[in-house]
């Protein structure tokens, strides 16, 4: 796990959260929620005694931030799968006055956010401040969350700061969010619908703006709570407090023009700050979703190793290396106090890798990837495989369980747990292979080189009976063979 040495804090700090996709739109639409009033919303915040700062809410590109210097690495972007992210503090030549002018703002942010020089640092907020993100859910999707980060730690210890980002509480993700379609966390259709969320560590302040809300028009019905622990994150403004970042994942649109318009939508996100000093009331740590169920992959087991038998016959006149799998990054609960990087993890999945390896572009030079299909087995919404650098932890390549399902039955015919099973390869070039994914070597980091040491990594998705990511001890592990000529 790669370890940073922390920087001088740049003299405009963001709140970010960044995309996969190689290029921002240039101008984006304004996306509104239906019902409410987003101007009698701050006029009603301002009379309860808050100060407030627009902020906008839109999609940028993590491989390009990796590029541009703005990150030590790409942060293991989920390759294929959009990003968006709110700004806290904005530089003072992108004035925002109004909602309707998000929009219009959108290019000067993204030429500051990839031209201004320094690392990004992450934002702070005091123990009485909050971020509101008034915004719609995506279109119908096969998952979507927000999630809050710690992105640089203050450790006594070293006093300084490391990069570790690291979760701070579980996602809200569309099986636990309120919205419109959703209210209160009821059962329904929580996809395209209104919502609001308040990110914020003190229980006074997320009351207050409530409030306001309700006032406003919104129900409060659709109001989250997104809960800072104060004892885990070191809110405060100065070099001995923590920096966070808070953004938002979404994966497979059904409609993936709607899809899109949504990434590049621009939504109103509000710093709330009390004008005058109130007694802090800060919210207990958040309980989180307990993992796994018991009901494991395990019945599965000969049926993946008739697999990995029929491959290895299947590629018997090429050289094979079988690359060990083993989980990618700890949780963040463990990470922040081992003082580890763990690239944005996030509780609502699981994160497996395959050793290091590199990948030629010999006909004969592949990687073959396969194993349980953990949304077929019950165990996942989705899962999928990535392809990344290893020095930048860039995902260049990637494909979906939807992409992948049936794909073992060619290899174990008749076998009826063959549809639980998946085989899919990651080479320089595919033909016709419908399970076949091709690396790129570039351009930059949109690509990983024919000598670059390299790895494939898995995840899985969102167990629809907890509503969190599976327990690793559930699941038998994904694996990966490297072949090449004799």
């Amino acid at each position: 796990m790669p370890r940073l040495l922390p920087v001088t804090l740049v003299s405009i700090i963001s709140l970010v959260l960044i995309s996969v996709v190689t290029s921002c739109a240039p101008t984006g639409t304004t996306t509104n929620v239906s019902s409410g009033d987003i101007d009698a919303f701050r006029s009603s915040l301002e009379n309860s005694d808050f100060t407030l700062k627009l902020a906008p809410f839109i999609h940028v590109d993590l491989v390009k931030l990796y590029e541009a210097g703005k990150l030590a690495n790409a942060c293991g972007n989920n390759a294929g799968a959009p990003y968006k992210g709110v700004f806290g503090t904005i530089p003072d030549n992108v004035v925002i006055k109004d909602v309707k002018e998000l929009s219009n703002a959108q290019e000067k942010i993204e030429s500051w956010l990839y031209g201004a020089p320094g690392l990004i640092q992450g934002w702070q907020l005091n123990p009485d401040e909050a971020i509101v993100l008034v915004t719609k859910t995506p279109p119908e999707c096969a998952y979507f969350s927000y999630c809050g980060f710690i992105f640089y730690k203050y450790y006594e210890k070293e006093q300084a700061r490391e990069w570790v980002f690291t979760s701070y509480n579980d996602p809200l993700n569309n099986l636990t969010i309120k919205t419109s379609g959703t209210p209160n966390g009821a059962k329904g259709n929580p996809f395209n619908q209104d919502t609001i969320i308040i990110v914020t560590a003190d229980k006074g302040t997320d009351q207050r703006i409530r409030s306001a809300a309700v006032s406003a028009g919104y129900s409060a019905d659709i109001i989250n709570t997104y809960v800072i622990p104060s004892s885990m994150v070191k809110l405060g403004t100065g070099p001995e407090c923590d920096t966070i970042v808070f953004g938002h994942r979404m994966a497979l649109f059904a409609d993936e023009k709607a899809g899109q318009e949504y990434v590049d939508a621009v939504s109103a996100a509000i710093r709330v700050t009390p004008k005058s000093q109130v007694k802090l009331d800060p919210f207990p740590a958040p309980e989180l979703r307990v993992r796994g169920t018991g009901k494991t992959e395990v019945d599965l087991q000969p049926a993946l190793d008739d697999l990995r038998r029929a491959i290895l016959a299947k590629y018997s006149n090429l050289s094979a290396n079988e690359l060990e799998p083993s989980v990618w990054l700890p949780e963040s609960y463990d990470a922040v106090q081992r003082e580890l990087y763990v690239a944005g993890e996030s509780r609502d999945t699981v994160y497996l890798r395959s050793d290091t390896l590199t990948l030629g572009d010999d006909p004969d030079e592949f990687v073959i990837v396969y194993g349980v299909n953990h949304a077929a087995s019950g165990k996942a919404t989705y899962s999928n495989c990535s392809f990344y650098g290893e020095a930048g932890w860039n995902g260049v390549a990637g494909i979906y369980s939807t992409q992948y399902t049936g794909s073992a039955e060619e290899y174990l015919p008749g076998n009826p747990l063959a549809k639980y099973l998946y085989v899919c390869k990651f080479a320089r070039s595919c033909g016709p292979e419908k399970t076949c994914v091709v690396v790129p070597t570039g351009p930059e980091a949109h690509g990983v080189g024919l000598d670059e040491p390299a790895f494939v990594a898995i995840r899985a998705y969102l167990e629809p009976a907890t509503r969190v990511g599976p327990a690793y001890t559930d699941l038998l592990y994904d694996r990966a063979i490297k072949f090449s000529s004799r």
